[in-house]
């Protein structure tokens, strides 16, 4: 297909399944999903929206496919989205998580090429999910793992997961790190009258990837690949004060991050480019170079922007055409093992 000349492949792209979002909408304790049309809805968090259903390619994957074929996408990694299983109970985890990468296989064996999945695993139970990943990695189009910054509000760079990121790295996953639908910050995002979506979302994933560099993780598991989502949050811009809290608070907090903070993330940390902010993505490729910047829109979410706009504002960073070429798709498919 191939949009002014590139190839465009998508690694931050959400579909809902409908069976999950029935299931959302039949709970009464957090997080719930409210039906306002056949075809829209509303997620909440204390009978606050944090999430919208706007269209058929929400949870249609013929739909997608028009949309995407109008857009101009060729490729999208597709994986699920928040509220996730990571904030459901432990058997609705496992039961759930089966349900959806069987969903999101069979997208990518009826559309060879055009999805591929980061598959979800029920973190509740440690055991289970390495089961669930092992399983799932043999299934057509998978090529990744998506975890959520927290588990029922515990971090998800807790040290009873990290088995999770040990095995993801045996197998060569990948793992995309995207904000719980209830960050730890919750309380105060709601006393702040703010969208969970701002500074909730995107702190929760940077105490988690900094917690990922300063216990060690990345030193514990030298394959593992990690992509923090939204630009790397807040990381790219709060490095400095990062690698000073590293140096100074070494014994204090028993930091053990392999080197210096920021020399870690950027040589292990991918980060995409959904920010909608010119500056800023000029900020984290300045510190970064193009080699670890993945194009990713948030579709069908409207927190982030269109697709269209998410592409325009590519084109005011100044990439050359390599770097453009490298961010839009050539990053992706050497990460991704894609065809």
């Amino acid at each position: 297909m191939m949009k002014d000349g590139y190839k465009i492949v998508d690694i931050h792209t959400h579909f809902y399944t409908k069976p999950w979002l029935d299931f959302l909408s039949q709970r009464t304790e957090d997080p719930t999903f409210e039906w306002t049309s056949p075809t829209s809805g509303l997620a909440k968090i204390g009978g606050i929206p944090a999430g919208h259903v706007d269209k058929p390619a929400d949870f249609d994957i013929k739909a997608r496919v028009r949309d995407l074929d109008n857009l101009g996408i060729d490729v999208q990694v597709i994986s699920h989205t928040a509220p996730g299983v990571g904030e459901v109970s432990e058997s609705d985890a496992v039961e759930w998580s089966k349900k959806i990468n069987d969903t999101f296989a069979r997208f990518c064996d009826d559309y060879r090429g055009r999805f591929y999945f980061l598959m979800t695993v029920p973190c509740q139970n440690v055991d289970k999910a390495i089961t669930e990943m092992e399983r799932v990695s043999k299934l057509p189009g998978a090529r990744g793992l998506q975890v959520y910054s927290n588990v029922n509000g515990t971090l998800i760079s807790d040290p009873r997961f990290h088995p999770i990121l040990e095995r993801a790295a045996d197998l060569g996953l990948p793992v995309k790190v995207h904000p719980a639908f209830t960050p730890l910050t919750a309380d105060a995002m709601k006393k702040a009258k703010l969208p969970m979506q701002l500074f909730g979302f995107t702190l929760d994933t940077t105490m988690a990837v900094t917690n990922f560099i300063f216990t060690g993780v990345f030193k514990k598991f030298p394959k593992l690949k990690v992509i923090h989502s939204h630009l790397g949050g807040m990381a790219p811009y709060m490095m400095g004060r990062i690698n000073t809290a590293f140096k100074r608070y070494t014994k204090e907090f028993d930091i053990d991050a392999g080197g210096l903070p920021g020399n870690v993330y950027k040589e292990r940390v991918y980060v995409d480019t959904l920010a909608m902010h010119v500056p800023a993505i000029k900020c984290a490729w300045e510190y970064m170079g193009t080699d670890h910047m993945l194009f990713g829109t948030d579709f069908p979410h409207r927190a982030s922007g269109t697709v269209e706009e998410n592409l325009a504002t590519l084109d005011e960073v100044g990439f050359s055409a390599e770097e453009k070429e490298k961010v839009l798709s050539k990053n992706a498919m050497e990460l991704f093992h894609l065809e």
